[in-house]
């Protein structure tokens, strides 16, 4: 299913008047020995292109997606790879990252939170299979829930610490195998803190 009716973002170079061109970037072109798309290695981040609401403090927001029914469930987050997929197909963009709660949701304990984000990452590695884009990085997201409002390794409580350790264990499973191609497959440390 397309889920974006336009045609890919191609290079038109600088006196192209389609706004949904390259002008100055071209893939292909070669600087210095190598082409721009390989200098240039370019990601897109989940969590902006396919969370962002563009919410801001004064109100909800404002972003439509209608792929999304905007439920914390699995089968909203697996429709919604489909769906990036499709965008980094569209704009040429070969590699893409992620925090595990972007991609698969928060559920009731830990176990079946990991379930489903085994889950989600089954699916991305099959999209990443059809289509040849690649992980750059993945890494656990120690600091969005109310249970890391202290910290996570650095949290005063010891179970915080162990569902913080936990999960980043899951999450060097899924970033540190051979799907994550990219030049850094790394994982968070328990304090939050990118390793």
């Amino acid at each position: 299913m397309a889920y974006f009716d336009i045609p890919k973002i191609r290079y038109e170079g600088p006196k192209s008047r389609n706004p949904l061109a390259f002008k100055w970037y071209n893939p292909d072109e070669v600087v210095a020995g190598k082409t721009m798309r390989e200098h240039l290695r370019f990601a897109a981040p989940y969590w902006h292109v396919m969370r962002n609401e563009l919410a801001d403090p004064f109100g909800a927001g404002t972003a439509l997606m209608p792929w999304d029914d905007r439920s914390n469930s699995l089968e909203n987050a697996l429709r919604r790879v489909d769906v990036f997929f499709e965008f980094l197909d569209k704009i040429g963009i070969d590699f893409y990252c992620f925090h595990d709660r972007d991609v698969a949701p928060e559920l009731n304990d830990l176990a079946a939170s990991n379930k489903a984000l085994q889950a989600v990452v089954d699916k991305l590695e099959r999209k990443q299979q059809e289509t040849g884009k690649k992980l750059l990085w993945g890494t656990a997201c120690l600091f969005a829930h109310p249970r890391y409002a202290q910290g996570a390794g650095t949290s005063p409580y010891a179970d915080v610490f162990a569902y913080a350790a936990a999960q980043v264990k899951a999450a060097i499973s899924w970033a540190g195998s051979a799907t994550c191609s990219g030049a850094a497959a790394r994982a968070t440390a328990p304090s939050g803190t990118p390793t």
